[in-house]
């Protein structure tokens, strides 16, 4: 299995196709463990996606003996890139905190960014979005599947809950690839909580473009996605007005997406 040695822990990841690497930043969970399910198809016509799983979790060894934050997940990406002799690449950050770990990358190695996709992601965490956080802490602390119940019924519209909770919840449910990385994931939350580039998102400078689902969002909604927004100079929005959190379940939103996603990756292209 590919691992490559970063600071205090042992990296997994995953690359796969040709063509201008795009580094998939994932959320609460494992990159690599999705294998590539979790982003477009289409990518892989014209690009190399690069998977990886963040320290303590999936087939990462380690790495949780530092202090939890999105500065230290950006620094890890930028290892990774320079480990496998990759100078730049697009960032795809999806799930909310990969949009937030996309943000720091962009801000704190500049060189290394072609383009950034910021999906779902947040300036910092509000009184709303703080306490959400601090709940599903405490849930994911005392029970997973309390933990999985809760943020299932965030992350889903009520119709498709109503069809597929019987594949959502459970073992084989929403989240069952870092069911047994407790410390992994709160280290994740964590760092989800403490975000914040307030003062720091108008020095980015990349193409970028914003992703932002709807108000049955219920964790990351419309009011994030125009804080993002309106601290970046330069970039594009892609407001998806009925999509739920797990945007991938709302086919009309999910093949917007796709198609914003690849044109914009082209036009960034283009200009390097």
């Amino acid at each position: 299995m590919p691992h490559v040695p970063i600071d205090d822990f042992m990296m997994y990841y995953e690359v796969i196709g040709k063509g201008t690497p795009v580094v998939c930043l994932t959320g609460w969970g494992t990159g690599a463990g999705h294998g590539f399910a979790s982003y477009p198809r289409e990518l892989l016509d014209e690009f190399q996606l690069i998977v990886y799983d963040h320290r303590g979790i999936g087939r990462s060894i380690g790495g949780l003996g530092r202090e939890p934050s999105t500065h230290l997940y950006a620094d890890d990406v930028r290892a990774l890139l320079t480990a496998l002799g990759i100078p730049q690449a697009h960032l795809y950050g999806r799930g909310g905190l990969g949009g937030c770990i996309a943000q720091q990358v962009a801000l704190r190695h500049p060189d290394i960014v072609i383009s950034a996709i910021l999906g779902q992601s947040w300036a910092y965490a509000d009184p709303l979005l703080a306490a959400q956080f601090d709940a599903l802490y405490q849930l994911r602390l005392n029970s997973f599947e309390s933990f999985q119940s809760a943020c299932a019924t965030m992350c889903y519209l009520p119709d498709y809950f109503a069809t597929h909770h019987d594949d959502l919840l459970g073992p084989q449910g929403s989240w069952a690839d870092i069911r047994y990385a407790t410390d992994g994931h709160l280290a994740l939350i964590g760092a989800s909580r403490t975000h914040n580039t307030i003062p720091d998102l108008p020095q980015i400078s990349c193409p970028t473009l914003i992703i932002q689902s709807g108000p049955h969002d219920w964790i990351t909604g419309p009011r994030l996605g125009a804080e993002v927004a309106g601290r970046i100079p330069a970039h594009e929005m892609l407001y998806l007005p009925d999509a739920p959190h797990a945007i991938s379940t709302h086919p009309e939103s999910a093949t917007r997406l796709t198609s914003a996603v690849m044109n914009f990756l082209r036009k960034s292209n283009s200009k390097t």
